[in-house]
């Protein structure tokens, strides 16, 4: 060991003897009062909520397929075989007009996100787990005001795919779920087999056609259709459902915080439960209006019975409430490689699904 390491490692193993790693969540089952790092390990009971119907949509939407919020405005997409159309809503649901996209073609746009400057579509539906055509298209938020828009395509594959035998409803590499930042995009599949999500990561601009890259998995068992993250990055959601036998599907959200840098699976993590088919339809989309509040939006149901697409509000603060009071040290980053369990704990998000 060279002096400056040394030195560096007396000044801070005082504080590492004292640091406690554990659960910081005053809410969870195993919250531990004496930790001040969080480890990821907290536990919670079955939540339940019950969402509030904001309308029923207009049956133009009954294929609805992301939501996003920008400005006063939410703005959707319909998924495969619909136009390519993005349709602009106010926060009541009311439909108030469509927006034009040229450049692109609806293959089955399945998502859509935004950071500051653009609005991405996610056409990566891939249901048979066979396309070779998987892109995003990119349109410059600021010109939603304009009827008709142009986009860029920025063409991927998944780096790891190397079988495209054609499995309906029975593929890893189906995907309807993604999240931009300034520098990046993560993707969110919709793994058939395991009920998994594998996370992919992007560059937030490129050409050509390039890899995404696998750098992340956890069990959420479901299926994953839908993603968003807050303002400040703090605060992913993600939204899916369970086929509980013959097609009677249950909703739920995935929220996760408090988690250290890109590995949104090493903090907090909690699921709740927001209602089944007959009660939320089926749900696809979710969209935040601010770090604990926001929609999610359903595609209509023709089966047995029929029920028309719709939009919901949420509201999760209650879960929340202890945040403006308490002080949470998360994640170091320089702390991981002095504590096995953490790094324990790293290792098996990442091989869960190999």
């Amino acid at each position: 060991m060279g002096r400056k390491t040394f030195l560096a490692f007396c000044l801070f193993a005082p504080w590492l003897t004292l640091a406690q790693w554990g659960c910081t969540d005053p809410q969870a089952n195993n919250f531990d009062p004496n930790a001040i790092l969080n480890d990821g390990s907290c536990q919670y009971n079955t939540t339940n909520y019950s969402m509030t119907l904001v309308q029923n949509l207009n049956d133009l939407l009954q294929e609805n397929s992301g939501l996003v919020r920008v400005g006063n405005y939410l703005y959707t997409v319909n998924d495969s075989g619909g136009e390519n159309l993005i349709y602009e809503l106010d926060t009541l649901g009311n439909l108030l007009r469509s927006i034009e996209v040229q450049g692109a073609t609806n293959i089955d746009w399945e998502a859509l996100t935004s950071n500051s400057t653009h609005l991405f579509i996610g056409d990566f539906g891939n249901n048979n787990g066979n396309r070779q055509d998987l892109c995003l298209y990119r349109v410059i938020k600021s010109e939603l005001i304009q009827d008709t828009v142009q986009a860029e395509k920025l063409s991927f594959y998944w780096s790891d795919q190397i079988d495209f035998t054609p499995s309906p409803n029975a593929t890893d590499f189906d995907c309807e779920a993604f999240i931009a930042s300034e520098d990046s995009i993560r993707l969110f599949t919709k793994n058939w087999n395991n009920l998994g999500s594998n996370v992919y990561q992007l560059p937030n601009y490129w050409t050509d056609t390039i890899p995404a890259q696998r750098i992340d998995s956890f069990f959420v068992n479901g299926l994953i259709t839908d993603a968003c993250q807050s303002p400040q990055g703090n605060q992913v959601y993600l939204l899916g459902y369970k086929n509980n036998g013959n097609n009677f599907y249950t909703s739920f959200i995935w929220n996760l915080w408090d988690f250290n840098g890109s590995h949104l699976f090493s903090g907090n993590k909690r699921r709740i439960e927001i209602g089944n088919v007959l009660t939320v339809s089926q749900t696809e989309s979710i969209a935040l209006s601010s770090s604990h509040q926001g929609f999610v939006s359903a595609e209509k149901v023709v089966s047995v019975i029929t029920i028309a697409p719709k939009l919901f509000s949420f509201d999760f603060n209650q879960y929340f409430t202890y945040a403006a009071s308490q002080e949470i040290i998360s994640n170091p980053p320089y702390l991981i490689i002095y504590h096995p369990a953490i790094y324990a704990h790293e290792v098996k998000i990442n091989s869960s699904f190999k």
